[in-house]
């Protein structure tokens, strides 16, 4: 009898440690970003939001990325993206905003969005950098909203799945082929002004992020009775 409430106990225990609270944000207090890692001119704005009274903005050449584990896990992250839907002519080969998830490898497997405006003003990509081919975007087939709020869901909830969906689409891309370059689960989330567009830059916010993972290993054993 001792021995099965033992048991029972360490499995309870394990059960708690395995899946992750949600974690949301919806940027209403500045001081968020000291949790960030942020490089260049990220920023709290007012000018645009969708819930609340403010957003995240990442200008050009800024990126901010928050870390929710120190280790990869599998499961959902939700984002509202606010597109500006400047058309703007661009040079060959540049990059607009780009948003995603990041694993523990950085830079070697991020699974990304991004706007190219040289190849569509009306798509989106979908980036998958483990292959370091920013010079060949996957189409994600989802088109870009005329200035407006967008909801992004990245699913990734176990290593044999990789979607993004938007506004809630029964049909989503899916990316099983790109598998090999980003079956690890994510530890973060990433945020980025345009790289290479400068004065060119579209306008991109973000807003109320919810992310729902859990820990990479295996589930928890149900309690002894």
């Amino acid at each position: 009898m001792l021995r099965r409430m033992v048991l029972a106990a360490i499995a309870v225990s394990f059960a708690t440690s395995v899946y992750a609270a949600k974690i949301t944000e919806g940027f209403e207090d500045k001081t968020v970003l000291k949790k960030w890692e942020i490089e260049g001119d990220v920023t709290i704005s007012t000018d645009q939001k969708h819930g609340g009274n403010s957003s995240l903005f990442t200008p050009f050449g800024s990126t901010a990325t928050f870390r929710f584990s120190t280790e990869n896990k599998f499961g959902t992250v939700t984002m509202w993206v606010y597109d500006s839907f400047a058309v703007k002519k661009a040079p060959s080969g540049s990059n607009g905003p780009y948003f995603g998830l990041i694993n523990s490898d950085d830079d070697k497997a991020v699974e990304l969005i991004c706007y190219r405006p040289y190849l569509s003003v009306n798509d989106y990509s979908e980036m998958f950098t483990a292959e370091a081919q920013w010079f060949s975007p996957w189409h994600s087939g989802i088109g870009r909203p005329k200035a407006a709020w967008g909801k992004w869901t990245f699913t990734f909830t176990d290593d044999k799945t990789l979607g993004a969906t938007f506004n809630d689409e029964k049909e989503s891309a899916q990316f099983s082929n790109k598998l090999e370059f980003f079956n690890k689960g994510a530890n973060g989330i990433v945020f980025s002004g345009s790289p290479s567009l400068g004065a060119k830059n579209e306008t991109f916010y973000f807003d109320d992020i919810e992310i729902d993972v859990k820990d990479t290993a295996k589930e928890a054993p149900k309690p002894v009775k």
